[in-house]
């Protein structure tokens, strides 16, 4: 009998154990989901299906809401739920909410995630053609840039992509151009590249390519750039007028050249599973929602970088200074040469320098 006593009350106490521990977990998934963007709450997988039949998939993005990726969003969803009668929602999760850009395309991939937007060279370490976009000078124009990625070229890499990693490219966004910004005098040849310590993100590609031109890359987070500017750690940096503006980089670096190496490419990606599984009138509803806010969805981003330039050098007194990009171009060629042979892409890179 105090054999059986004891089991029972050893029993007890594991429930009571048991309890406890899942009442942990729900306050903590409650708390989670309580972050989420728009006020939704994120839900553990991928696609939910209601018991009504409406599809509700998630879109994440790690700019703010102001950003103009989530002011064509917010038209996108719009569109969606026209285009599908009500039966296809979109909720959207700005601000990293959903975490890092790196950290959303590996929940795309892994189908954790529906939906992101994010610069494709942070998936890099499951599929290295996603680094494509990040070599300089890829596109000489705008209208180049439209051109190959509404095209042949463009189809071509997002089938590359999709048959590599899962993911399917839905859109091509973006079109933000990146400059040099420097801290002691203007960058106005390539000869005052030498030398010359640039920021830049954790790219391999992306330091070979200054390299080649001379510089001397330093690696440094984006939340520590400004410091390390103004402590002398690095000469300058590189990116795009919007983030130049809201980091406030222009107080510490007031000198920007308009090297426009980069007109970025920021894919909508979705997991190629969850696509598939939709019935055709949803991923009809999808991709005509997407084909129409595209090009608004662009047209808002380069107002966008405009209306910053003006701001730093009206407002703030930023010097803008132009170069000659041919020297810089054949100093990188090599790069491109070899990029191409290790990741099969010679061909498809020739095919979009002439679109």
């Amino acid at each position: 009998m105090k054999i059986n006593e004891k089991n029972r009350k050893r029993r007890i106490k594991m429930k009571r154990t048991i309890a406890l521990i899942l009442a942990i977990i729900m306050a903590l998934s409650l708390c989670a989901c309580g972050s989420a963007g728009s006020g939704a709450a994120a839900p553990a997988g991928g696609s939910a299906k209601a018991s009504d039949g409406t599809v509700t998939l998630r879109i994440g993005n790690a700019m703010a809401s102001t950003h103009p990726w989530n002011t064509a969003i917010d038209e996108l969803i719009t569109l969606v739920d026209e285009y599908s009668g009500g039966r296809l929602k979109l909720v959207n999760y700005p601000d990293a909410t959903l975490g890092s850009e790196g950290d959303m395309l590996q929940q795309v991939k892994e189908g954790t995630l529906d939906i992101c937007i994010s610069d494709p060279s942070l998936g890099t370490a499951f599929c290295k053609k996603l680094e494509l976009f990040a070599l300089p000078f890829l596109f000489k124009d705008k209208t180049q840039w439209e051109a190959a990625l509404d095209g042949e070229a463009g189809s071509e890499y997002a089938q590359m992509i999709e048959d590599e990693s899962g993911m399917k490219i839905l859109a091509y966004w973006g079109g933000s151009t990146r400059n040099v910004l420097a801290v002691k005098k203007p960058v106005e040849s390539i000869d005052d590249l030498g030398g010359f310590k640039l920021r830049l993100a954790a790219s391999a590609l992306k330091f070979k390519v200054w390299e080649a031109v001379g510089c001397l890359p330093v690696e440094i987070a984006f939340g520590e750039t400004y410091s390390a500017m103004s402590s002398g750690l690095c000469d300058g940096m590189e990116n795009e007028n919007p983030s130049i503006l809201s980091a406030k980089f222009y107080e510490v670096a007031p000198y920007m050249t308009r090297t426009e190496h980069e007109i970025t490419v920021r894919p909508v990606f979705m997991n190629a599973a969850i696509y598939d599984s939709l019935d055709a009138e949803l991923q009809q509803a999808l991709v005509k929602a997407l084909e129409e806010i595209t090009p608004k969805a662009r047209q808002i981003e380069e107002d966008y970088g405009k209306e910053a330039e003006n701001t730093m050098v009206n407002d703030f007194g930023l010097t803008l200074c132009d170069i000659d990009k041919q020297p810089i171009i054949e100093k990188v060629a090599p790069v491109f040469e070899q990029f191409g042979k290790d990741t099969g892409l010679t061909d498809l890179i020739a095919k979009i320098q002439a679109s």
